[in-house]
């Protein structure tokens, strides 16, 4: 499959089913703990996003907040992720690392449960 012919599919997929809130964050952590180079799975909301180049590519900024902090949390070469905005509580995991002087986890991977609209 080419990779023009795998993003059109990538796009006719729906977005991720709505799973129960508990469930998705066993085995997560707070963001208060999480280490630089460390793997890492965490469950928040959306604070914030924003798209940024970075290299001359488009990038998806976002910050996922819980009760004990938050985390940058970059979608590489992309502008809009489907089902992420603001408000969206999500499930990350990835390599934590650094990304513009913040903890950031790149290119994640994640589920989502719900958008406050």
């Amino acid at each position: 499959m080419t990779p023009l012919a795998k993003l059109r599919k990538r796009r006719e997929e729906p977005e991720p089913e709505v799973d129960d809130w508990t469930e998705m964050c066993e085995g997560t952590v707070p963001v208060a703990e999480v280490e630089w180079r460390n793997r890492a799975k965490v469950a928040g909301r959306v604070r914030s996003l924003r798209v940024q180049p970075w290299a001359g590519v488009p990038t998806l900024e976002g910050t996922l907040v819980d009760d004990t902090g938050g985390i940058s949390v970059v979608f590489l070469g992309r502008r809009h992720v489907p089902g992420i905005r603001p408000g969206t509580k999500m499930v990350v995991e990835g390599m934590v690392g650094d990304h513009a002087g913040r903890l950031a986890i790149l290119n994640p991977d994640y589920r989502l449960l719900a958008v406050h609209e």
